[in-house]
């Protein structure tokens, strides 16, 4: 009894596999695809190829191991820091790049206040040489709002003293 792959010599097939199959693994040993892209069934039969369509027009595949020298890497990669001094100084960027964009969000959002010291930890993200551009423009956005609040608040408070002065001459001349 034969154990191995292939088939017994000259092609034969061994007593444990059927003929189909001695035949097929002979053929793929070989090389052998039929020339049209299909390759042989248990039956003998031609059968559609296995990387191709159904009507055996074989798909040109490329290697699995082919160098692509513009392919993008796969998987994720990260900064890996060569001394002590450049971890500290990734993780100082890291924390102003995440402050600059909580406190653009939160200046944008709730309180207009935070928007300056999103702009500040941008920058300051900046210089260390990351990149916090959706910080600063949150910052900016949300300075922008604050601007335009505080200019709401002096026209609400004009207003509000121009009605008080008005009732309190109102006042005066009905109480004369």
């Amino acid at each position: 009894m034969s154990t191995s792959n292939q088939p017994a010599a000259g092609g034969q097939p061994s007593p444990d596999r059927p003929q189909g199959h001695a035949q097929a693994e002979a053929d793929h040993s070989q090389g052998y695809a039929g020339g049209t892209g299909r390759g042989h069934d248990v039956d003998g039969q031609n059968a559609p190829a296995r990387n191709g369509d159904a009507h055996g027009r074989g798909a040109m595949t490329a290697p699995t191991n082919s160098y692509q020298p513009y392919a993008q890497p796969t998987g994720r990669w990260e900064y890996v820091p060569g001394s002590p001094e450049d971890a500290q100084r990734q993780q100082q960027v890291l924390k102003s790049t995440d402050a600059s964009l909580v406190l653009g969000i939160l200046g944008v959002t709730v309180l207009p206040l935070l928007a300056p010291f999103a702009v500040w930890q941008a920058s300051k993200a900046e210089k260390l040489g990351g990149r916090a551009t959706a910080g600063k423009i949150l910052g900016w956005v949300g300075v922008a709002l604050l601007i335009l609040v505080v200019l709401w608040v002096i026209f609400l408070m004009a207003i509000w003293g121009f009605a008080m002065s008005e009732m309190q001459d109102q006042f005066n001349s009905s109480n004369v």
